[in-house]
């Protein structure tokens, strides 16, 4: 096994170390970190590069952004995080933006995932299917 990916599997074992119930925990964090100092692993810049990219990734699964043309009640924003929540059984926190480039509709990011429920985004798709 190249000596590279068992750093990064290393690295990833730690983040979900740093886990507590989907969420990253600060404690959590911190005693790793300490046993890091302690018991300094080879390369550590290396792991804790790794390492910060695993923390980055955890708490982005947990945001979400919601971007919007107009205005939105924030009754419908608390409905879209609940039921985000309870998609991706974890707790979402939300995030709204304006953006009025969307024409209309909204876009929802989580992580990698995108929403797109936006005159904007199916015009461009009809783009691309046009082209």
């Amino acid at each position: 096994m190249n000596k590279d990916i068992a750093l990064k599997q290393f690295a990833k074992k730690l983040a979900d170390l740093s886990l507590d119930n989907g969420l990253v925990s600060t404690e959590k964090v911190e005693a790793v970190l300490e046993t890091l100092r302690k018991h300094s692993p080879r390369k550590p810049k290396i792991v804790l590069k790794n390492y910060l990219y695993c923390i980055k990734q955890a708490i982005n699964r947990g945001k979400a952004v919601i971007e919007f043309a107009g205005s939105v009640e924030e009754s419908a924003i608390a409905a879209i995080e609940k039921q985000l929540s309870e998609n991706y059984n974890r707790p979402i926190t939300t995030t709204s933006l304006a953006n009025d480039a969307l024409i209309a509709g909204l876009r929802i990011t989580i992580g990698d995932d995108i929403y797109d429920a936006s005159v904007a985004g199916r015009l461009a798709n009809l783009e691309k299917s046009v082209h």
